[in-house]
């Protein structure tokens, strides 16, 4: 699949990266605590979480306590097994574009089976998602493997690198859930080489329902 000229770059930001690697471990945790925690300014923070609610992996709502005073705002992170719009459609553009660019190769294209549809479908959605991160996706779908270059952003004396990681492995996670399918994550094998990062798949035995993005 041919790269995209727009990228995604709503984790491009060092920032980003913390503000949803503390509330993906604080599920619930209010907005004055998250400014406390990342040291950021409330504005700033402000527009972080804009960016990364309009990409479908944060959610923020008012909580309403009974009592006077300005209502508090709690931040969750979008998980791969619930609805939401923008996640939902991420998914489903990556799906469609993945079927054209298909077709265009190769005419009318018939992938078998369900299972083989839903497991390319799988794929689409993965490279969709790193590629809009940035990583530079090469797939190899014999192998289920996902070579990519690290984190453009991170060096080893940023202290961000292990924050990458675990971030990254997370929405993998959800991205494979969301888009239905056979296909999970194995691991994640950050600087295989010093040039190249690793995302490895597997095929589970039993399949579940497909996820809240397919038609």
């Amino acid at each position: 699949m041919p790269r995209r000229a727009k990228r995604y770059r709503g984790l491009a930001q060092a920032s980003r990266l913390k503000v949803l690697d503390i509330v993906m471990a604080r599920p619930g945790i209010g907005f004055a605590e998250l400014a406390d925690l990342t040291g950021l300014h409330q504005n700033t923070l402000r527009d972080h979480v804009r960016v990364l609610e309009s990409t479908g992996l944060l959610r923020s709502r008012s909580e309403h306590r009974g009592t006077r005073g300005r209502p508090r705002t709690v931040l969750t992170a979008v998980r791969g097994d619930e609805p939401d719009e923008a996640a939902d459609q991420s998914v489903l553009d990556a799906m469609r574009y993945g079927d054209l660019h298909r077709r265009l190769l190769s005419g009318e294209h018939d992938v078998g089976s369900e299972a083989d549809t839903a497991e390319l479908h799988q794929l689409d959605a993965l490279y969709w998602h790193l590629d809009g991160l940035g990583l530079q996706p090469e797939l190899d779908e014999a192998e289920l493997t996902a070579h990519l270059v690290p984190c453009p952003f991170d060096s080893p004396a940023s202290g961000v690198r292990e924050t990458a990681c675990r971030v990254h492995e997370t929405l993998v996670r959800d991205v494979l859930v969301r888009a239905g399918g056979p296909l999970e994550l194995d691991s994640v094998m950050p600087y295989v080489t010093p040039q190249e990062c690793r995302v490895q798949l597997r095929r589970r035995c039993d399949v579940s329902s497909p996820g809240t993005a397919r038609e």
